[in-house]
């Protein structure tokens, strides 16, 4: 006999799924650069001046594939890196105004996307599904790092009051 939350499991699984994969097609619509290079426009651009290293972390890539990364976002002229004015020796990342651009549109799909996905959803049950979600966001990361990987295709500028805050996601 199975337990009567395998149910809930399963379609939670196949939704989170779907989801992901919405998303993913959302923000690849607008950059032809493959890869996290969507990820990437938007971590930039909510947290400029991340290090390669940052960068690498949040994306979870190999310091050579993040190194790739960067260059074709620089060779599309996507990004600048500048030196960090804490340490020298420290390259950090930026948006150029065509990357911030870029990024703005792909937040726009995605936020297209993801309100199909909740047009069935009353407001009343949205109010309720917001709390239940804030919640099950919180169980996922477990320092600054993995909150911001958790975040890596959330328009920041959307969520005031982040529960990624609580773990010091870089801002």
């Amino acid at each position: 006999m199975s337990d009567p939350s395998d149910r809930l499991i399963n379609l939670f699984g196949a939704l989170a799924l779907g989801v992901a994969d919405r998303v993913r097609w959302a923000a690849l619509g607008g950059v032809a650069l493959g890869g996290e290079t969507t990820a990437a426009l938007v971590v930039i651009g909510h947290a400029p001046d991340l290090s390669i290293d940052q960068l690498r972390r949040v994306l979870r890539l190999s310091h050579p594939g993040t190194v790739r990364l960067l260059n074709r976002l620089t060779s599309a002229g996507l990004a600048v890196r500048s030196v960090a004015s804490h340490d020298r020796r420290v390259v950090v990342i930026k948006l150029t105004e065509t990357g911030h651009m870029r990024r703005s549109a792909l937040l726009e799909r995605r936020r297209t996307a993801l309100e199909a996905v909740l047009q069935e959803i009353s407001p009343q049950d949205r109010s309720v599904l917001e709390r239940f979600i804030e919640a099950m966001l919180r169980s996922l990361p477990s320092d600054a790092t993995s909150a911001l990987t958790v975040c890596r295709f959330c328009n920041d500028r959307q969520c005031p009051n982040c529960p990624m805050n609580a773990f010091g996601a870089i801002r």
